[in-house]
């Protein structure tokens, strides 16, 4: 019996030149696709080519242009091509076990950069990226459920995947050192590789970069590399003499301050202001909240704050709120997570703490941390009193990503607890569950909710619901739909647990993955809500406008800001009369240069 592989050379050694060129172009598009298929905002040149001359249209068809096109080149796939039609002596086992690992290694190395690039707008950074995979992953896989069967498929897709690449490889190889391959092929093969050779020596290390034509693996691999090396030494170089110095407020200095409610919204952006179909039914959700606030004796006032991540990594979010410089890394979370259990950092808890507070966290997850990783967090935040999943006597289903208990539940239960603890000035933290993606199934808003604790009945399953099998447009509802519900949550426990010496802060962690892109920014909105018109009326001169929605996209504040942004109003308002107000810091105690920020050219 004649097996597949017979099958396809017999006719590659009848026909080379359709055979090698027909591989080759297959084998360099499939470097290009992962780039292509992710990044939906980017996918077609910013302009038509001739739209500024001949020179401009040159250099958009053969050296650089924007956009994620495929129609570019590998120039190591090139190089190794011409190696192997025009050098005999190459032509050996050894060398075409190298160009598999080398082409393999291209192919992983695009899906990898792909994702970063398009999915969370990341740069590629081995040393970061390592070390989220190692600290997140085994969560994400305990947390799969009944998706196992899909990474069974991946796996199996990945099997056929590669056993392709390898037929592709072995036509290409095989037909170029075929007799029948065309001299014109042979030396249009050795043109494409002494042009990429030329693009290497003329624009070297910008071949990394994903808008060039002539793509190198070797400068992608060294510039991740370079970067690795420099973000590692960054992270170890560390000194936190300036966050010292910019914290040291004076302990006690607080009058009869007010308990404070700083909850992060999961995945609640600013992409909500920027699709027209989002910003219609978003802004009337927000003038309906705003009205039933208002009949409760609730003034509001709200912004955007950036945000050190997108689509993800909210623990970076918070943390960089809390501390009061931006975290934008797994390296340099888990630097200061180590560092700062016998040293001490001046979070905004411990701040607070010192001013009488006292310092409650709500984690509601049903996590495996386990109780010593608890207790490095409580020491790295300054937490005091710590509510976990356990605490919470839930009983009810769990809901979309990680089978979170309901909000409603978690968050009522938490401070109606905490109100009957005692008088002490409160500063409560936690961050939704509800609205992160999938953004279904979703709790229903219920009048008790205390009667979320038990079980649902019947054959509720929420994790039986595979995101990857529901309509764009849908993703897109769900989201709105698990928004509305986290804010109509929200504004019924402020009607229900605050009163008048409560101020509550609500703030966005990132952007939403899936249904936000590239060009919707990092902003995320902010709110503060009191009773007390002098409270809100004190954010005015930080780019604060009245209400729920906000006046411009324009802001100068980021997460990183919230802080000293919190002690500056508080000390005005609450501290005595002669002392002097401390800086409001917006990006943070640390200057950040403008590549820095998020979304800032590298």
């Amino acid at each position: 019996m004649i097996s597949l592989h017979q099958r396809l050379i017999t006719p590659c050694r009848r026909h080379p030149n359709l055979a090698f060129w027909g591989a080759y172009a297959a084998l360099n598009l499939l470097l290009f696709l992962p780039l292509y298929l992710l990044g939906r905002d980017v996918q077609a040149p910013a302009a038509p080519f001739f739209t500024g001359g001949w020179r401009v249209a040159l250099n958009q068809l053969f050296i650089w242009r924007a956009g994620a096109d495929p129609m570019r080149i590998s120039i190591e796939l090139t190089l190794l091509a011409a190696l192997w039609v025009w050098v005999r002596r190459l032509r050996g086992l050894p060398f075409g076990i190298f160009a598999a690992l080398v082409y393999l290694l291209a192919l992983v190395y695009a899906i990898y950069e792909a994702a970063l690039l398009s999915v969370w707008l990341l740069e590629p950074n081995f040393y970061s990226q390592l070390q989220l995979a190692r600290d997140n992953l085994p969560f994400l896989l305990e947390n799969m459920g009944s998706a196992w069967l899909l990474a069974v498929g991946g796996v199996f897709a990945l099997t056929v995947t590669v056993a392709l690449i390898l037929l592709l490889l072995d036509l290409l190889l095989t037909a170029g050192a075929a007799a029948g391959l065309a001299r014109a092929g042979r030396v249009l093969i050795a043109g494409l590789a002494l042009l990429c050779l030329v693009a290497l020596v003329r624009y070297q290390f910008y071949t990394a970069s994903p808008e060039m034509v002539a793509s190198s693996l070797g400068y992608k691999l060294q510039r991740n590399i370079v970067a690795s090396r420099s973000l590692r030494h960054d992270v170890l170089a560390f000194d936190d003499a300036a966050v010292q110095a910019a914290y040291a407020y004076t302990p006690g200095a607080l009058r009869n301050p007010p308990n404070i409610y700083l909850i992060f919204v999961e995945s609640y952006g600013s992409v909500l202001y920027k699709r027209d179909d989002f910003r219609a039914a978003y802004l009337a959700l927000l003038a309906e909240l705003e009205s039933d606030l208002a009949a409760y004796g609730w003034q509001s006032t709200s912004s955007l704050s950036t945000s050190p991540t997108w689509g993800g990594g909210s623990w970076m979010a918070y943390t960089s709120a809390l501390l009061g410089v931006r975290v934008d890394n797994q390296p340099q979370y888990l630097s200061l997570l180590n560092k700062y259990q016998v040293d001490t950092w001046p979070s905004l808890g411990r701040t607070l703490h010192d001013q009488g507070y006292r310092f409650a966290w709500l984690s509601a997850l049903d996590d495996n941390f386990g109780e010593v990783a608890w207790q490095r967090t409580s020491r790295f935040y300054g937490i005091d009193t710590l509510i976990r999943h356990a605490d919470l006597a839930y009983r009810g289903p769990g809901y979309g990503w990680g089978g979170a208990p309901a909000d409603q539940y978690t968050l009522n239960h938490a401070v109606a607890t905490l109100h009957s603890e005692g008088d002490q000035p409160l500063f409560f933290f936690t961050i939704t569950q509800n609205s992160h993606y999938p953004w279904t199934p979703l709790p229903a808003l219920v009048d008790d909710w205390r009667t979320l604790a038990a079980p649902a009945a019947g054959d509720f399953d929420p994790a039986a619901v595979d995101p990857d099998a529901i309509e764009h447009s849908q993703r897109r509802r769900n989201y709105l739909n698990a928004i509305s519900y986290e804010l109509h949550m929200l504004t019924r426990l402020i009607q229900e647990q605050g009163d008048d010496n409560t101020l509550f802060v609500l703030v966005g962690d990132h952007q939403p993955p899936v249904v936000s892109r590239r060009s919707d920014g990092w902003e995320t909105p902010i709110h503060i809500i009191s009773r007390d018109p002098a409270r809100i009326a004190a954010f005015a001169p930080y780019g604060f406008s009245a209400g729920l929605a906000v006046e411009s996209m324009e802001t100068t504040l980021h997460h990183e800001g919230i802080y000293s942004l919190l002690m500056r109003v508080l000390t005005a308002q609450y501290g005595p009369s002669d002392i002097a107000l401390p800086a409001y810091l917006p990006t943070g105690a640390i200057p950040m240069h403008e590549a820095q920020l998020p979304g800032a050219t590298q």
